[in-house]
């Protein structure tokens, strides 16, 4: 994904936080919170230092604070995001950090576990993120990643792609009020940088052991999960 599609994704998402979960309830057929959770129950427990990385207005950070016990550092590049979260979760033990995935401004070995629900889609460059999350990771430390996936079978991944391309912005742009050319007509460009479902555990599997991945819809969403080598920083 180029940096001018970046800056357009960014742009588009800050002109949806009233309407980012509501939305993203309908056009994710009410997947998304359930795929949150269900990554969560892949992790189980945890405790220390946390980072969140696209934290956005903070839907993600409350539920996370239900299984983790310890500080939680959410990431986020957009300014708007981070003073709606804040605002959101004034009550909860939070950081909330400006920074982007490929350069995280976090010490390496620090943090006992990592999460990325729906974000690692905005991202320019993919391997390098999964990268520096994985640095950050303690020994033992565990990481999360959930998003929607590009199904690796050609037929299922032709039927997701048109529905990124055309049904996501009419769906997006009833449920909000907007009219078809709306910021989830963004979503697509961001589809089309995925790499397969395959490909993308493999990348996790390059830092991590123990990797697992459930795909929900044929594909259409992915949950991956992993944890860093003992004694490896």
């Amino acid at each position: 994904m180029g940096v001018t599609v970046w800056d357009e994704v960014v742009s588009a998402l800050e002109q949806i936080i009233e309407e980012y979960e509501k939305v993203n309830h309908v056009i994710s057929l009410f997947q998304d919170d359930r795929n949150r959770l269900i990554g969560l129950n892949k992790i189980g427990y945890s405790e220390g230092a946390a980072l969140e990385l696209g934290s956005g207005p903070g839907n993600y950070s409350r539920m996370i604070s239900r299984f983790h016990d310890g500080d939680l550092i959410c990431l986020d590049f957009s300014d708007k995001m981070l003073v709606t979260s804040r605002y959101r979760n004034k009550d909860l033990v939070n950081h909330y950090v400006r920074g982007v995935f490929e350069a995280l401004p976090i010490r390496e070995g620090s943090i006992s576990f990592v999460a990325s629900a729906y974000a690692l889609r905005d991202s320019l460059y993919k391997p390098l993120v999964i990268k520096e999350a994985c640095d950050t990771l303690a020994s033992g430390g565990k990481f999360l990643l959930i998003d929607i996936g590009k199904p690796d079978n050609r037929i299922i991944q032709g039927f997701m792609s048109f529905y990124m391309r055309y049904f996501v912005p009419i769906i997006g742009g009833l449920t909000a009020g907007y009219g078809y050319r709306n910021p989830w007509s963004k979503l697509y460009k961001t589809f089309e940088k995925l790499p397969p479902n395959k490909n993308l555990t493999a990348i996790v599997e390059t830092h991590l052991v123990d990797v697992g991945l459930v795909e929900k819809i044929l594909g259409a969403f992915v949950i991956i999960w992993g944890t860093k080598p003992a004694n490896e920083v």
